[in-house]
């Protein structure tokens, strides 16, 4: 059964982010549709504010914490603007997702906690993701608290 419904941006606790609307799906998975709340994102290439959006890119799907004892995906279509000092273009950048990964910055920590204590094996069977993924959460999370920048073996 798919059931729209909304949901207070309170309860997500992302930071500028709008939730629009949400949708159960299966008894396993939850997924939230998101925005963002800001008017305004900062040009990478020459630091000027830029408030007008030249476009919107599809939908992607991301990879949150859990939710109601669901698997919780975030469905977020990023903004690109148009900066009118360099005339560049660019895609908002979120305090709350590492450019490039499929999953919230809070969604890998807590899989780097967990490899701490925990089989990867099994924290992938219970995720429903690959070795590959946990062992890749867990060295990005290993080498960003490593003075050295080394993972551990």
């Amino acid at each position: 059964m798919i059931a729209n419904y909304q949901i207070p941006s309170e309860l997500l606790g992302l930071p500028n982010v709008k939730a629009v609307r949400y949708q159960i799906t299966g008894d396993e998975r939850i997924e939230v549709f998101i925005e963002s709340s800001l008017e305004a994102a900062v040009c990478p290439e020459c630091q000027q504010v830029s408030t007008q959006i030249h476009d919107t890119a599809e939908l992607q799907t991301i990879r949150d914490l859990p939710m109601w004892e669901r698997q919780c995906w975030l469905r977020y279509a990023p903004r690109r603007f148009a900066c009118a000092t360099c005339r560049k273009t660019f895609v908002e950048r979120v305090a709350w997702r590492e450019p490039g990964f499929a999953h919230t910055l809070r969604y890998a920590q807590h899989i780097y906690q967990r490899t701490r204590r925990e089989d990867m094996a099994q924290i992938a069977q219970d995720e429903g993701l690959s070795q590959d993924m946990v062992r890749g959460i867990f060295e990005r999370g290993a080498k960003k608290r490593s003075p050295s920048g080394a993972t551990r073996s």
